[in-house]
């Protein structure tokens, strides 16, 4: 499958670098607003073209999956001109700036008939099926409590302070959103979420509370402050499950109700390339196979998440500057 490359920054070289290991793919073009940046980028990864802008990529015929990895607030518009070129795309999170732009684009991609994904890979990883599996068996009983946080020191990071798409919720806190959603059978009924803005007005630290059917709850605290733990935690009334990192998780350990809590069951996780081949595995078979969207992370998924994104949004103050 002939790839090509939205975007010639961090998250694409480490992209580039796996997909060298996938049989069948081929890293056919790569595209960035600066000519020169595209050919070193090129010539380090071995593609076989280069462009100085997005549309001369996305006008090439041969490549057959586009991946976008640009700034956010370049999402939606990219989609649709991939979209607009019979282009199947896998875009990076946040898939977008919010739901509008997002329902908008899965529409076009299902009158166009191409397959369109979300690159957030934890809900590609083994490491879900395990912990379905747990929560199944009964372990550590009914669940009641999800609570995950995640922050790193990048407020100083230019894409963090952007005015449009910026901040650590849509940037870091879909993690941990992601963690509760993907690993719950339950509907949010009620949100509380406040936020610390910084000069440029997007959100540095956010604290969200959920209420959800069945009594459960869930509680997110998200930082672009400084750096913090970034575990992840399910509570059953039988015991718990503990991720040690929510967004790249090398261990799951399940806890009884002893006091104190015992280990019962812990299992760690060692992908060959660090946890991101699953979504590319996955998409390229999928396509392969004719099929227009994700099983990990289907495109009600990608917007029942921006939805829930907004609502955090609006309760929390978090305005971007191309809202009204």
């Amino acid at each position: 499958m002939k790839i090509g490359f939205l975007g010639c920054g961090k998250m694409a070289n480490t992209m580039a670098t796996l997909i060298k290991t996938i049989p069948g793919c081929e890293l056919f073009s790569c595209a960035a607003r600066d000519l020169s940046k595209a050919e070193s980028f090129r010539d380090a990864h071995g593609f076989k073209k280069a462009y100085g802008s997005y549309d001369e990529l996305a006008n090439d015929q041969e490549i057959e999956l586009i991946y976008i990895s640009t700034v956010t607030k370049t999402h939606h518009d990219l989609i649709k001109l991939c979209l607009e070129k019979k282009k199947n795309i896998l875009c990076e999170k946040p898939f977008c700036v919010n739901s509008d732009e997002t329902g908008e684009v899965i529409a076009l991609a299902k009158k166009a008939n191409l397959y369109l994904a979300e690159a957030i890979w934890t809900r590609y990883m083994p490491v879900r099926l395990v912990t379905k599996e747990i929560i199944d068996s009964g372990l550590i009983g009914k669940p009641y409590l999800y609570v995950s946080s995640i922050g790193y020191a990048i407020d100083k990071n230019e894409r963090m302070q952007d005015p449009i798409g910026g901040g650590v919720l849509l940037d870091c806190g879909v993690y941990p959103l992601n963690f509760i959603l993907m690993n719950s059978n339950e509907d949010i009924l009620n949100i509380e979420a406040n936020a610390v803005l910084t000069s440029s007005g997007v959100d540095e630290t956010d604290i969200i509370r959920f209420d959800m059917t069945n009594n459960v709850k869930g509680l997110i605290y998200c930082t672009m402050a400084s750096n913090i733990d970034c575990s992840g935690y399910i509570y059953g009334d039988k015991g718990y499950i503990r991720y040690d990192h929510v967004n790249h998780p090398n261990k799951v350990e399940v806890f009884n109700n002893d006091r104190p809590p015992r280990v019962i069951r812990s299992q760690s996780f060692s992908p060959e390339f660090g946890g991101y081949e699953y979504q590319w595995l996955e998409a390229i078979k999928l396509i392969n196979e004719g099929k227009k969207e994700s099983v990990s992370m289907p495109l009600c998924e990608t917007l029942r998440i921006m939805k829930v994104l907004d609502k955090i949004r609006n309760i929390a103050g978090i305005k971007f500057d191309n809202e009204k």
